[in-house]
Parts: structure tokens; C-alpha cells; sequence
């Protein structure tokens, strides 16, 4: 039994009393990766019944917006982190060490969670024998990825390099 005009009405104003918002299904497009399977759900059974609009807490859709904000600075920094690695990797193609450096470093200093620029910064240091320089991105490394034993391992090996190059001057 469809349910009168008068019943929806009441039905939205009790809604909004609640602290309800309507938004069209449209407008929560833009929310789309970020947004939890219970509005999904409902906008999936407002898409079933033929709405055009889904009720979401006012408080929900200030969260979703700030989610949606660091949804997309995350997609940019991963973006630049890739851009950096690509610049990084043709630089060490073309033999440009300096600028490979320069790159990977500008990339550790983003601190997304990506190894490729840690892991070049410790080989081409190393090759370089730039101990300091590896320990110090090996420690960056350490605070970026804190599960990963391998950076440890790599700190402490270069601690053991450090000592050994100190102790021959």
C-alpha cells in the first residue's frame, strides 16, 4: 500500500526534526569512496523505490565531508609519490645519481607509506658510502614503517658500519 503525500511529509518533517538531512542521490555521488555500506544500503533502497533523495545525519555528513577531504589529499600525496618515484628511477636510468637523490629524498619527505624511494636512498647511500645519509633515512624509515624489521635490521647494520669507519680515521 503506497503510502499518501501527507504520511511522506510528516514522515521527512519528523526526519528533519531528528536532525536528519536529505541529500539527492546525485550529491552523494561525490561521497562515493568514502562512504559507509549503511548509506550505501539506503541509497540503494531509495534507488528501489523509486526516490530521488536519502536522509543522512547532519553530523554524519559533516564526517563524510572530512573524510572526503582526506580521501583526497591521500590520492594526492600518492600521486606525487609516484610522480617523485618515476623521476627518481629515470634519473637512475640516465645515470643521474644526484638527481635520483635529490627526488627519492623529496619523496621520504611526503611520509606516505610507499618503500620504493626508502629502499633506493639506502642502496644508492651505501654505494656511496654515505653512512650518515643511510642511517638517517634507514631511522625515517623505521618511523614510517614501524611493523617492517627489515629497516631495523638496516639501522643497525649501518650503526655497525658507522663504528667501524670511525674507528679507522
Amino acid at each position: 500500500m503506497a503510502k499518501s503525500q501527507l504520511q511522506l511529509v510528516q514522515e521527512r518533517a519528523a526526519m528533519l526534526a531528528k536532525g536528519y538531512v536529505y541529500l539527492t542521490i546525485s550529491e552523494l555521488e561525490q561521497y562515493r569512496p568514502v562512504l559507509p555500506l549503511g548509506i550505501v544500503k539506503r541509497i540503494t533502497s531509495a534507488i528501489i523505490k523509486g526516490e530521488d533523495s536519502v536522509p543522512v545525519l547532519s553530523t554524519q555528513l559533516a564526517t563524510l565531508r572530512n573524510k572526503l577531504t582526506a580521501y583526497h589529499e591521500q590520492q594526492q600525496r600518492l600521486a606525487q609519490c609516484a610522480e617523485l618515484n618515476n623521476r627518481g628511477m629515470e634519473c637512475e636510468r640516465w645515470g643521474d645519481i644526484a638527481g635520483a637523490i635529490q627526488a627519492y629524498e623529496e619523496n621520504v619527505l611526503l611520509s606516505y607509506p610507499a618503500h620504493h624511494a626508502f629502499k633506493r636512498l639506502l642502496v644508492l647511500y651505501r654505494k656511496a658510502k654515505d653512512y650518515k645519509n643511510e642511517l638517517r633515512i634507514a631511522l625515517l624509515a623505521c618511523k614510517v614503517f614501524p611493523k617492517d624489521e627489515s629497516y631495523r635490521q638496516r639501522r643497525e647494520k649501518v650503526k655497525e658500519l658507522i663504528k667501524k669507519s670511525s674507528s679507522k680515521s
